[in-house]
């Protein structure tokens, strides 16, 4: 057996593992399967019609009370005969059901002699351990059945009418089986149905886990439908909140302000924090030019000079010629926040905070140092635990982990942004990719 077959038997297995669980979880509803419902009237007289061609047997199929279900096939004359006298129509009915009974029973077929003499067979269908009807046939005449072979013509005797020269002719037109071919032909039957059997319950509960799991794909696509909704409220109430015009419209009062007042300092630090604003909030493309980010970042780095004043210095040392080179958006800051706030800003004395861009064998660098305190994120987590969330940190990490993620998605993992620690020398954050990528990666980026 070879590594395919061993996969389709671990598949198959799984699945009937599946529909076994699925049969015990539903038993209840398993045993209110009807034999109609499961073959259906018209095709459980079609495999009537096919059997009786094939055995030379007559046969009928009764439910699990011994009630007819399906038009007879394949009935003698001489039955159809008989079958005309009421009394005689309700013999062979009990007859039936006395079959089927001891076939449910014993779950197994049952060979007897009907009240006319004639050899008949009940074929219970057991599906699963269920059983859900029978089908009963013969109506031939055996001459060699064992004596241990029941006969009901003991117990439901014949009307003298029934004995007459008409219907001993009818007899006489019947088949005569020997007992072993009549046992094989039954035996055969039994394996022929109760495996259609199991081929139909396998299809209906295949299609009951179907529609489960259906029904459990639309239960969590609303699910998360609804989740959306929420997020996509939560979205809109964050975007009122943080209105960009207003806080605009608030630092260009204060501009008119510090001029009347003969502010410069002051002027100044509103000019850039409003260039900074302007930046961050404007619609942006997927991919964005390296200047820009290095003007934004630069905006950021001259606002908390002036918060740390000497304690704090910064450098970018990126060439011109590759400032016209293409970055995805939003890579930038987040390092460069980073370093302030988990860096430099951490240790008494301050830092330096350096940008270097190079270009390397086809590849774009971006290196981002400090001289700061270089915790790790663990130690990082635990300074700032007091605080929980409220402060600059969760947000800072939120954009470097998108970051990385923004880039690994774009350019494969190979391009995953390198951060490395030194305790009390500092960070460093190095960002690459390559310096010509293809189209289709700015559609990829079109996700974020």
């Amino acid at each position: 057996m070879d590594r395919f077959d061993h996969l389709v038997l671990g598949e198959e297995s799984l699945f009937y593992s599946e529909m076994d669980n699925q049969i015990h979880e539903n038993d209840e509803n398993f045993n209110h399967l009807d034999i109609i419902h499961l073959f259906g009237k018209e095709r459980l007289e079609n495999i009537q019609k096919s059997l009786s061609k094939a055995t030379g047997l007559a046969f009928i199929t009764v439910d699990f009370r011994g009630e007819p279900i399906t038009e007879a096939t394949y009935f003698s004359r001489f039955c159809q005969q008989i079958r005309t006298f009421p009394h005689a129509l309700e013999r062979c009915k009990s007859s039936d059901a006395f079959g089927s009974i001891q076939a449910a029973v014993t779950q197994k077929t049952n060979v007897y002699f009907c009240p006319c003499g004639l050899l008949e067979v009940a074929i219970p269908i057991v599906v699963r351990g269920h059983y859900l009807g029978g089908f009963i046939g013969g109506q031939i005449r055996c001459n060699d059945a064992p004596d241990s072979v029941s006969r009901l013509a003991s117990v439901m005797h014949f009307n003298q009418s029934e004995k007459s020269e008409e219907y001993i002719k009818l007899m006489e037109e019947i088949p005569v089986y020997s007992y072993e071919k009549f046992l094989d032909i039954a035996n055969l039957v039994f394996l022929v149905i109760n495996q259609l059997g199991e081929n139909e319950v396998s299809q209906y509960m295949q299609a009951d886990i179907l529609k489960k799991k259906i029904k459990k794909v639309q239960n969590t696509s609303q699910k998360y439908l609804k989740d959306l909704k929420q997020k996509n409220r939560q979205l809109q109430e964050l975007k009122m909140q943080s209105n960009p015009y207003y806080l605009l419209d608030a630092i260009g009062s204060l501009l008119n302000l510090s001029i009347i007042e003969d502010a410069p300092q002051t002027n100044e630090l509103l000019n850039t924090l409003a260039d900074y604003v302007r930046y961050s909030y404007e619609e942006q493309a997927s991919f964005t030019y390296l200047s820009g980010e290095l003007e934004h970042a630069e905006r950021y780095l001259a606002i908390k000079k002036k918060k740390l004043g000497e304690r704090m210095e910064y450098s970018i040392q990126v060439p011109k010629e590759m400032q016209m080179q293409r970055i995805p958006a939003q890579i930038l800051l987040p390092f460069v926040q980073n370093a302030f706030y988990n860096g430099i800003m951490l240790k008494n004395e301050g830092g330096k905070i350096t940008i270097t861009g190079s270009i390397k064998n086809n590849h774009v660098m971006l290196e981002i140092s400090d001289t700061g305190s270089g915790l790790t994120q663990n130690e990082l987590d635990i300074k700032f635990e007091a605080l929980k969330n409220y402060h600059e940190g969760p947000f800072i990490k939120l954009g470097m982990d998108y970051a990385q993620e923004k880039m690994k998605q774009l350019f494969g993992d190979g391009y995953d942004i390198i951060i490395e620690d030194s305790r009390g020398k500092g960070r460093k954050c190095i960002i690459r990719w390559p310096e010509h990528f293809e189209e289709r990666e700015e559609e990829v980026c079109t996700e974020f």
